[in-house]
């Protein structure tokens, strides 16, 4: 059985994007070199990326295409499976991959079905919406944030309003000398 993982980029305030939704914060981070190459050693552990209707516009954009050949975890991230949470789209093209399913149900019950059968880790992306409902519900195992170094002071927070736990147990951190800083916490201790 796979865990639930939410990973996300977030600034030093806890924010996932600024005030107009632009995720453009990440380029505070001047080296990913280092990152991307753990980032990859973890994608062996996931099986099936999880995104929302805007995320996997966004990825969908880049990460299939040609823009994306120079990025490391572009050929793993590519091959994996996905699944889209959306009540508007029929299909979800993947470039010349396979296509994403689309679902429109409960993200949190779907997601746990999805997870019990598979061998690796479901992880999630951006998102905010999907991750907001899975978060209220329950329905994350593993918070991963990638903090970048800069501060926004305003903006769409990568938690949501009022969400609140009991002490998180660290399972990992790794700093960067770009500045970036990773932290994974289990939710569940």
């Amino acid at each position: 059985m796979g865990k639930i993982i939410v990973q996300q980029l977030v600034t030093l305030d806890g924010f996932a994007a600024d005030s107009e939704g632009d995720v453009s914060f990440f380029e505070s981070v001047p080296e990913w070199a280092d990152s991307d190459a753990d980032q990859l050693g973890f994608l062996d552990s996931v099986s099936l990326i999880a995104l929302g209707r805007n995320t996997y516009r966004m990825f969908a954009g880049f990460w299939p295409t040609e823009q994306s050949h120079r990025e490391v975890i572009a050929d793993k991230l590519n091959t994996l499976d996905k699944v889209v949470f959306s009540r508007s789209l029929d299909r979800a093209p993947w470039g010349d991959f396979a296509e994403a399913r689309v679902v429109s149900g409960d993200p949190a019950p779907t997601l746990r079905a999805l997870a019990e059968h598979t061998s690796g880790d479901v992880i999630i992306w951006g998102s905010l919406s999907l991750t907001d409902q899975l978060f209220r519900s329950g329905g994350v195992d593993v918070l991963s944030w990638r903090i970048c170094p800069i501060a926004l002071g305003s903006g769409r927070r990568a938690l949501p309003a009022g969400y609140s736990t009991g002490a998180m147990r660290l399972l990992s951190s790794t700093t960067y000398a770009s500045g970036l800083l990773t932290v994974d916490y289990d939710l569940f201790t």
